[in-house]
């Protein structure tokens, strides 16, 4: 089984664990974007860009997540021997006009 990847999305140093094979997609050009929980109540927007470090670009609370979903960008399952992980995947301008509202 392949090792998650994992990232820093608060000040407390709480982290979360992704698909490993979620860099390799986004490393081939597929821009892509998750929300995950935190231990701190917080919910965390993450992007995936090809050739830049993942990145938390908002957090919130479940209102954050329920406009995530309301998205129309494509919803992608990767599974794996852990579990089936959801992401979206996006356009070029759809991230700044998501943060815009």
């Amino acid at each position: 089984m392949d090792q998650p990847s994992s990232l820093v999305v608060c000040q407390q140093g709480h982290t979360v664990e992704y698909p490993a094979a979620l860099d390799a997609v986004a490393n081939a050009g597929t821009d892509l974007a998750f929300c995950r929980p935190c231990d701190c109540q917080q919910v965390h927007m993450v992007t995936l860009f090809a050739g830049d470090s993942p990145r938390v670009v908002a957090s919130g609370d479940l209102d954050l997540y329920a406009r995530f979903e309301a998205t129309e960008w494509p919803e992608r399952i990767h599974v794996d021997e852990a579990r089936p992980f959801s992401y979206r995947e996006l356009e070029p301008l759809d991230l700044a006009q998501f943060l815009k509202e």
